[in-house]
């Protein structure tokens, strides 16, 4: 019999949830049984650099095991490896009955032009199960959690500054504060009373400006997880150029997302969402942009 095996990559949650989710899609498509190892990682960096967020995710979904569990599964199936023929990073398609017998393994992040290619036919299925893999205590945190009318995630962590007179081009560095002050000024423009949360792994008082506007809150205290998914559940996200925690919340959501200009990656959501749910810079001359945003309620339901 065929197996599938994810072997989570030592990264940030973002990159870590590539290979799980097509692994799992997989899986699903093929109705073969799903085996997931690499998930207990300790991660010096953020200690290190003394950053908010210390990206632990024990605890989070329900496959983990104990460390001594998780070596043992992870033992036995590279014995199978010897047994079985291994195909590494599969289409995510049903296989035909020839291909039985062997080990399907998950393992690598797609291409950054094309991170959601493979999984935008199956982002239905991708949220279901998403959504069964995260332990019933955090989607309960998460539903009494009133999610953002516009939620900004700002990337700062392990990106470097800008050194002082450098243009941003991108890449690992940290956005301008600038580009989120003016898309806030941008949006409170065509919608005033529309209150901001921002999703950072940075200390508030590395911020100039962005806290100066009223009514733009940090949201502190949550795992990782419901980070994501709250961030996903926001009326407009503004997210990070590179980030693919911020690329992960946009490809969950069903409502406006903001992208930098030099975004060359495509599309995040499937093409038939553009007519009807915008996805790009932004754009005060966008008439589906402009007529999204007046639409939004501020009012807390």
């Amino acid at each position: 019999m065929s197996i599938v095996w994810c072997k989570i990559p030592k990264a940030g949650l973002g990159n870590q949830l590539f290979p799980l989710l097509h692994a799992a899609v997989f899986a699903h498509l093929n109705n073969l049984p799903l085996y997931i190892t690499g998930y207990h990682q300790l991660k010096i960096g953020p200690y290190v650099r003394r950053e908010k967020v210390k990206r632990n995710y024990a605890g989070y979904f329900n496959f983990q095991k104990n460390i001594i569990s998780e070596r043992i599964q992870y033992l036995w199936l590279k014995s199978r490896c010897r047994f079985l023929n291994v195909v590494h990073e599969p289409d995510l398609k049903t296989i035909s009955n020839s291909l039985k017998n062997h080990v399907y393994i998950f393992s690598k992040l797609p291409s950054s032009k094309y991170y959601f290619e493979k999984l935008k036919p199956h982002r239905t299925l991708v949220k279901q199960l998403l959504t069964d893999m995260i332990q019933p205590e955090y989607l309960q945190l998460l539903d009494q959690i009133q999610p953002p009318v516009v939620g900004l995630h700002i990337r700062m962590g392990d990106f470097r500054k800008l050194n002082p007179g450098e243009e941003y081009n991108g890449g690992h560095v940290r956005m301008p504060e600038t580009f989120y002050t003016e898309i806030v000024t941008g949006i409170r423009k065509i919608n005033p009373n529309t209150p901001v949360s921002v999703f950072t792994d940075g200390y508030k008082k590395e911020f100039e400006y962005l806290f100066q506007i009223a009514d733009v809150e940090m949201v502190n205290g949550y795992p990782d997880i419901i980070d994501l998914l709250l961030l996903s559940k926001s009326k407009v996200i503004v997210g990070t150029y590179g980030s693919t925690f911020s690329y992960w919340a946009s490809f969950l959501s069903d409502d406006i997302v903001i992208t930098h200009r030099f975004q060359k990656h495509a599309s995040l959501r499937p093409e038939e969402m553009k007519a009807e749910v915008y996805e790009g810079p932004f754009d005060e001359t966008n008439t589906l942009l402009l007529e999204s945003i007046r639409k939004i309620n501020t009012v807390s339901e």
